[in-house]
């Protein structure tokens, strides 16, 4: 179904624009990565539906990856296996924005990507105030963590990760 109203955010402070223009309306505000886990009823979403496109992706020395959470996650996957950057490997082939892994902890083949989070930067949507949190703060389980019990809570902007060279 359609979304009543509709945004495509490619940085954080049209992301924060469009949450204060729906506050300010008093509109329910929804956050869509990749779209890969999501059903919408045939009525859709009375509401604003925010695309998180941001899309900033660097690798640097030492096997510390910055994503933006628009990437694709196989797009992280790709460049750290490309590089010989061990930590992720077995999470190639799942769907979905790297934004989101956090919030699931996607795991696979004896991997889960809480190993190798090493911060997020998040927005809380109470105040609309950015914010950097380390992992040791995400509450992170088994295909669990706090963004999931507590998902109007925030919105991540990015993931830094710290994987292993020549692993």
């Amino acid at each position: 179904g359609p979304a009543r109203h509709f945004a495509r955010v490619e940085d954080e402070e049209e992301l924060v624009q469009a949450l204060r223009w729906a506050a300010d309306r008093g509109i329910a505000a929804a956050i869509l990565g990749g779209g890969s886990n999501l059903i919408v009823p045939d009525a859709g979403y009375d509401g604003l539906l925010v695309q998180i496109a941001m899309s900033g992706l660097e690798f640097r020395d030492a096997g510390t990856v910055e994503a933006d959470a628009g990437v694709p996650w196989e797009s992280v996957v790709d460049g750290a296996v490309t590089r010989g950057w061990a930590g992720v490997e077995c999470l190639t082939g799942i769907p979905g924005s790297t934004g989101a892994t956090p919030i699931q902890n996607v795991g696979a083949y004896g991997q889960e990507v809480a190993e190798v989070i090493r911060s997020l930067r998040l927005l809380r949507r109470d105040t609309l105030e950015l914010e950097e949190i380390d992992a040791a703060d995400c509450d992170f389980g088994y295909r669990d963590s706090r963004f999931k019990r507590e998902p109007d809570r925030f919105v991540v902007c990015a993931v830094r990760f710290e994987l292993r060279p020549a692993g």
